[in-house]
């Protein structure tokens, strides 16, 4: 299996997309009359409503946890660049009991432009940096941060919508907030995640989705190469607009996972049922439920599948020069109970609880606070159906991240930040046996920051 070919295929398609978009820039037939008040006005579930962008102030990328925003259309070109630049210090650089701590600078830069027709819309934000070390004990004095956050749209026919998705990375840190990514370091990795759908409107009430995911993780060490996943997942969806603000849902999923290490091959299938309620154009909530069923190497699992997201966005306190809100309060907070794929060599699927939550306060026109938290608490099962408990102790997994931050607004174009992240890793006893080839005792790192940030 090589991740890396499957992996390129976000850069490719961001890149047609581009060439293509002057092509596209045709108005559509107007829609039909009558009722078409009642057509269903919720973006797929690929993709999410239109939510401000957190980069993460301690090391400049995009905190994970969501998906990426839907692309806007009738917004004609909006172009923004920015660059900052942050330090401090951190008491554990390389993650492992007892780290060592070291003074770090953080310069990073990022692109963002959006463009929406009458049928083509795309949002792309993209950047990099480094993470730099004044003194990291195993002479790697810096970690790398790019990434690529890229979602288009085009409308094919007044009915038929096709969309796209991608959120790539290559980094060293690992990435708490998202099931692609083990919780320590194993080296230089890229991790991809990539949707690609089709909404088709049977009717102004129901909408027929089809769509295919792409997940992959690949690890730059060879020592490090048992870590590599790769898994296709195909969906069927129909919605439905019961009420103007309501809309139900019915999903089949099939995923196949397919694993470097000892897990091998494992198919996952999911029967999911949503409710999707928009209570004003600013506050929105889902509930999706329904079952798992894991099967690996002759070994079955079920567990039951819940989702639920909750998005409120208050308002803002003026403008910048580009037009976007200088300060905004919103909240976005999502919750999944799931099997995942584990990052542990000998396990198998891991049944985890995960939450992720962003919280932006405007408390004036120039000064606003954030917070951004990530927990997780997973209990890995084993490929070979040896109970935990025999393993010599517990293989649970559970992960602890929160960042609150302040933000200041110099002028229009500059403002400073200042913050702290602490993160805490427990790793039961058991996950030794289910690891045995890597450190994966607990660990706890407190990482204290300040940077001052550019736009234009």
């Amino acid at each position: 299996m090589i991740i890396t070919n499957y992996s390129r295929l976000a850069l490719i398609l961001a890149a047609l997309a581009i060439a293509g978009q002057l092509e596209a820039q045709v108005d559509l037939p107007a829609p039909e009359s009558g009722t078409e008040d009642q057509t269903e006005a919720a973006p797929s579930p690929e993709l999410t409503p239109e939510a401000p962008v957190q980069i993460r102030p301690d090391e400049g990328s995009p905190v994970a946890g969501t998906e990426v925003n839907a692309p806007q259309f009738d917004i004609g070109r909006h172009f923004h660049l920015s660059g900052s630049l942050n330090g401090g210090y951190d008491d554990n650089v390389n993650l492992i009991p007892g780290g060592s701590p070291s003074w770090y600078a953080n310069p990073t830069g990022n692109v963002r432009y959006q463009f929406g027709s009458a049928r083509l819309a795309m949002d792309l934000l993209t950047g990099g940096g480094v993470n730099y070390y004044f003194d990291h004990p195993d002479g790697r004095y810096y970690d790398p941060i790019i990434y690529l956050q890229f979602s288009l749209a085009y409308k094919v026919t007044p009915r038929l919508t096709i969309n796209f998705s991608s959120s790539s990375a290559f980094q060293s840190q690992p990435e708490l907030g998202t099931a692609l990514s083990a919780n320590f370091r194993l080296g230089n990795y890229f991790r991809s995640l990539n949707h690609l759908s089709a909404d088709y409107k049977l009717s102004h009430r129901l909408t027929s989705v089809t769509g295919y995911a792409l997940y992959a993780l690949e690890y730059e060490s060879p020592a490090a190469s048992g870590h590599d996943r790769l898994q296709h997942a195909f969906s069927e969806q129909l919605r439905y607009l019961w009420m103007p603000t309501t809309t139900v849902s019915g999903e089949y999923r099939f995923s196949l996972n397919e694993s470097q290490g000892a897990q091998g091959e494992s198919t996952t299938q999911s029967l999911i049922a949503g409710l999707e309620q928009s209570f004003s154009p600013r506050f929105k909530a889902s509930l999706h439920s329904g079952v798992q069923f894991r099967s690996q190497n002759g070994g079955d699992q079920t567990s039951p599948y819940v989702e639920t997201s909750l998005q409120y966005e208050l308002g803002s306190q003026g403008r910048t020069a580009q037009g976007q809100s200088a300060a905004s309060t919103y909240i976005i907070w999502t919750n999944r109970y799931s099997i995942e794929e584990s990052d542990q060599q000998q396990a198998a699927g891991r049944e985890t609880f995960r939450t992720n939550l962003k919280l932006n306060y405007a408390i004036t026109a120039r000064i606003s606070a954030s917070l951004a938290l990530i927990y997780s608490h997973g209990d890995n099962g084993t490929s070979n159906q040896i109970s935990s408990g025999s393993l010599g102790g517990s293989s649970t997994e559970t992960t602890f991240d929160i960042t609150p931050s302040i933000r200041y607004a110099i002028t229009q174009r500059c403002a400073v930040n200042a913050g702290y992240r602490y993160t805490k890793v427990d790793r039961g006893s058991g996950a030794t046996a289910l690891e045995p080839l890597q450190s994966v005792a607990s660990y706890t790192r407190n990482r204290y920051f300040a940077g001052i940030t550019i736009s234009f």
